[in-house]
């Protein structure tokens, strides 16, 4: 916000957003865990998305969240992880493995 000290009138508020490069080359990580997690384990395919996404966030921060079109793409990208791994255990009632499993320290799961 940029405020006049005397009046205290607002006179501009900035929003920050991501750029389309920086979206698609964290799009490219996610697809490249995809496509690297051939018969990796659960452990394995949960850390590199978590890491892939503490990373995002960290750089970009407040940005994320004036980003439609990363937000909408992390949702995505969330969904394919999650399909990837409920197709490796093989799950027979996906609506019963939580995405707080993802998410989750390996010593609470």
């Amino acid at each position: 916000n940029l405020q006049n000290e005397n009046t205290k009138e607002r006179t501009a508020v900035a929003f920050l957003r991501v750029d389309q490069e920086s979206m698609d080359s964290y799009h490219n990580r996610v697809r490249q865990i995809l496509m690297s997690s051939g018969s990796t384990t659960f452990t394995k395919i949960a850390n590199k998305w978590n890491t892939a996404l503490i990373g995002l966030m960290t750089y970009f921060r407040e940005a994320v969240i004036h980003t439609p079109e990363l937000l909408d793409l992390l949702v995505k990208c969330e969904n394919k992880i999650q399909t990837r791994l409920k197709f490796g255990l093989n799950y027979k009632m996906p609506s019963r493995l939580h995405p707080v499993v993802l998410y989750c320290p390996k010593a609470l799961v």
